[in-house]
């Protein structure tokens, strides 16, 4: 039997229709509702009309698709726009994934973000203290249930039981309410300059034809696009961009690069290079004149084998723009030329200089990095006789100024050459006898920990974008008077909250930084305390 080829039948493409936005979502997004669906749809501002094409996810039917109360939109076409909608003059605005916000005004995005929080504590408010307060009644409560024997004095007991039981009930839905309506505003939001703030990226190479370009991924296809010139960084390392671009086409092993790293500190500016093979003494020679002329701290991130043939990644300073100022405070440094430390790199955080290096960690918005530590000092509220412990510590950002104040402080970051740097910091502001750092994995057990066996009184804790579960979990047992808590992820921080919450913490207060104008990300400091206090 001859079988003959039939093409399949391809699924009917998604029809568009008008809307209009009511709304904006967390991320910025316009909410959208057309027949007792909810879309959420990029580039469309409250107010405007528009025709959207619903958007179907990979593996997804347009059948199955229909019965979801919630789908996701592209616009076709704008039929009215919002008097708020903003060009940007940046040329790149279409390619480049940097900026998806750019169209809306900051305080509009930043307000959205905002309230977006709000919703996502609200919910936790609500689970978490339903949880605490019911088990806390199941616990001083005995059961109410009949037994088939009961007597008439049984019964009645019984029914006074159940009525305490209600009573109960309509206490502890007054008492989250409460509780939820305490979060549902945050108590401060701070924004800054949304162009010339950002002190701290890295660039993507891409090869074309032989020649390197260095930029940007764009937003979804994650493609490179090439960037001379970006608004967004600071005017420093603005001004180098198109500079490094010349140079990484002149080195003889620039197939070897990987990505290049800036970073704009209170003290010079810092550029680390990322090869994939150690450098060629040619190119030593050119990166060290570029480092020079453009007046900038120069390091290669390169494979270093060592004795027993194994192969390490380090990094090592080629030029030094503070060579000079640091004789006196010599950084740390081995004979294989491992940079530790630069004088001449530092970012101010309180009273103390955090010393760091081109491929240190730090804060991208100076501004909103400076209000923020100053909000955590207010919390704290550091004196002597107080023990703070700081979790995902890093560099010693907030650890070294709450130390500065007078507090006991003991400092864990899972990353060993932020451990050491952090602690070169507290000697170099003079608080070592008060600042202790270790290593720790805070997502693996850490428990039987020396550190972790000490009582604190106030927990700071800066997790990344994944949060700090299993961290939570040991703060709630370890019930310090205080916890604040930073994050980048209002999602992983709704989740932990929420194990707070059940632990019998309450949120204090909260409010937001928009520590990266123009795009979907928001950091927001949250301020947690016992019940009982």
């Amino acid at each position: 039997m001859v079988n003959f080829y039939q093409a399949e039948k391809k699924a009917p493409a998604a029809k568009a229709f008008e809307v209009t936005c009511s709304a904006l979502d967390i991320q910025g997004r316009g909410v959208c509702k057309h027949e007792g669906r909810v879309y959420f749809v990029e580039d469309l501002l409250p107010g405007e009309v528009a025709r959207i094409v619903p958007q179907l996810s990979v593996g997804v039917t347009s059948a199955n698709a229909a019965k979801e109360k919630v789908a996701t939109a592209k616009v076709s076409k704008y039929i009215l726009t919002s008097p708020l909608r903003q060009e940007d003059s940046c040329p790149l605005q279409q390619q480049c994934g940097g900026c998806p916000l750019a169209y809306m005004p900051s305080e509009l995005a930043l307000k959205a973000k905002v309230a977006g929080v709000a919703k996502l504590l609200t919910k936790s408010v609500l689970q978490g203290t339903m949880e605490a307060k019911s088990s806390k009644a199941s616990t001083s409560h005995g059961s109410s249930k009949l037994g088939k024997n009961s007597t008439i004095k049984q019964a009645l007991a019984a029914k006074q039981a159940q009525a305490k039981n209600i009573a109960r009930q309509k206490e502890l839905q007054a008492l989250t309410q409460e509780a939820a309506a305490a979060v549902s505003k945050a108590s401060y939001m701070h924004s800054g300059a949304e162009l010339g703030y950002r002190r701290a990226c890295r660039l993507a190479v891409r090869t074309s034809h032989g020649r390197l370009y260095l930029g940007f991924r764009e937003g979804k296809t994650q493609e490179l696009v090439p960037v001379s010139s970006c608004a967004v960084l600071t005017p420093r390392l603005n001004a180098l961009l198109e500079p490094l671009q010349s140079l990484v086409n002149t080195l003889e092993g620039k197939k070897n690069l990987g990505h290049v790293e800036l970073l704009d500190t209170d003290g010079a500016a810092g550029v680390l290079l990322r090869l994939t093979k150690k450098a060629e003494s040619a190119d030593v020679e050119r990166l060290q004149a570029f480092a020079a002329e453009h007046h900038v701290v120069l390091s290669l991130l390169e494979p270093f084998k060592q004795l027993d043939d194994t192969e390490v990644v380090r990094e090592r300073l080629l030029y030094d723009e503070g060579a000079e100022a640091a004789e006196a405070a010599a950084p740390e440094a081995n004979s294989n030329g491992e940079l530790q430390l630069s004088s001449a790199l530092y970012v101010q955080s309180g009273d103390c200089k955090v010393y760091c290096s081109p491929s240190s960690f730090v804060q991208v918005n100076a501004a909103m990095n400076s209000r923020m530590v100053q909000q955590v000092l207010t919390e704290v509220a550091p004196h002597e006789g107080q023990k703070v412990l700081d979790l995902f510590s890093g560099l010693g950002n907030f650890a070294l100024p709450i130390a500065k104040g007078g507090s006991e402080v003991v400092g864990i970051d899972i990353v060993s050459d932020m451990v050491r740097r952090a602690t070169y910091n507290a000697q170099a502001n003079g608080v070592a006898e008060r600042a202790r750092f270790y290593t720790a994995d805070l997502e693996s057990p850490f428990e039987a920990q020396l550190w972790a066996k000490d009582q604190y009184d106030v927990v700071v804790m800066d997790p990344g974008r994944m949060g700090a579960k299993r961290a939570v979990q040991y703060v709630a047992k370890l019930q310090p008077k205080k916890i604040v808590m930073i994050s980048c992820n209002p999602l992983a921080a709704a989740r932990d909250c929420s194990q707070l919450l059940a632990a019998h913490y309450k949120i204090q207060s909260w409010g937001a930084f928009d520590m990266f104008p123009r795009t979907r990300h928001i950091e927001i400091l949250l301020v947690f305390t016992r019940e009982s206090d």
